[in-house]
């Protein structure tokens, strides 16, 4: 019996459809990689290794921390993004490097949104608003008076583009102007403070608290939209009638792009399952931050929010990359 080339070609399709496929292997086989963006030693360096840490247990492989520091963190912002989207590689991103590189970094080699996918929010720090003997402010609304009736007078230090753009948002929701005075780190802006020389600053409550409890300097409102549980007494700067107020530095963990739904959403759980541990919180919470955690899904519409609100902010305050 001859049987014809398309009798062939159906019956050839039939038994590929019947077939079983092919199992593919289970995420993930081998270590995973977290690329930190700055030296050993910092907020972010030691969070990353505290959560590599305790992620390896869902996970069943070692995730090893890489330090690629330089250009504000885009340097190793730009290897992960430009590398393979296969959930092995990911990289510890933070409100500078993946937010604010744009507003400040020129040619900044990535986009966010663009480039990069969330996978879950780790840990946030909030901002204090302090002031130093040079302001007799005691209150936000006392401060916003001051600066209204010396325009011109009022200087902040701004000790990287967190702290800068956390007081600009802050400038602008309050109606007031003040110069930024650029400093390399928290510890010699204080000292000026603290002399007289510089009047205000927005910065990490890790940061700033030691010089308020001491009573060198004054703190006057906390960024987030809750009260902060390490100075309790100070009230949020919406409380303090600066409406839509609020400032977060984060870390948190984003993949490339093309990353696989699965195994994002494998790596996220991971995460959350990790920071449920209470010793990794405590750790975590030791460092004046707050464990975070959550979906893919939430994080990528947080971040969506937080570029739309900063390049708001940027634009209005003539931020130019350098």
């Amino acid at each position: 019996m001859r049987i014809s080339r398309r009798s062939l070609l159906a019956a050839a399709a039939t038994t590929a459809m019947a077939a079983p496929a092919i199992a593919q292997p289970a995420f993930p086989t081998r270590p995973i990689r977290m690329v930190v963006p700055f030296a050993p030693g910092g907020a972010t360096d030691l969070i990353t290794r505290l959560l590599a840490e305790e992620m390896a247990r869902p996970l069943g492989q070692n995730v090893v921390v890489e330090n690629r520091s330089g250009a504000s963190g885009t340097i190793a912002g730009n290897f992960v993004a430009r590398g393979p989207a296969d959930g092995y590689t990911l990289f510890m991103g933070t409100t500078g490097t993946n937010i604010l590189a744009p507003f400040f970094v020129l040619d900044a080699p990535y986009e966010t949104e663009r480039d990069f996918r969330g996978v879950a929010m780790v840990a946030g720090i909030a901002n204090l608003l302090v002031v130093g003997p040079a302001i007799p402010a005691t209150t936000v609304q006392e401060f916003i008076a001051y600066a209204r009736a010396n325009p011109g007078r009022v200087n902040y230090a701004a000790t990287g583009s967190g702290s800068q753009m956390a007081m600009e948002l802050f400038l602008q929701r309050a109606g007031i102007t003040a110069t930024a005075v650029n400093y390399r780190g928290s510890g010699p802006a204080l000292q000026d403070m603290i002399r007289g020389d510089v009047h205000a600053t927005m910065d990490l409550i890790s940061s700033t608290l030691p010089t308020v409890q001491d009573g060198q300097l004054r703190a006057l409102g906390v960024s987030t939209t809750a009260r902060n549980p390490r100075a309790p007494a100070v009230p949020t700067l919406q409380e303090a009638g600066v409406p839509g107020y609020e400032f977060l530095s984060w870390q948190g963990v984003f993949a490339p792009r093309a990353t696989p739904d699965a195994i994002v959403e494998k790596l996220s759980q991971a995460i959350n399952d990790a920071l449920a541990n209470p010793e990794l919180r405590r750790r975590i919470e030791a460092m004046a931050a707050d464990p975070m955690g959550g979906t893919p899904a939430e994080m990528d519409r947080y971040i969506a929010r937080e570029v739309a609100t900063l390049s708001a902010v940027a634009r209005a305050a003539g931020i130019r990359p350098q």
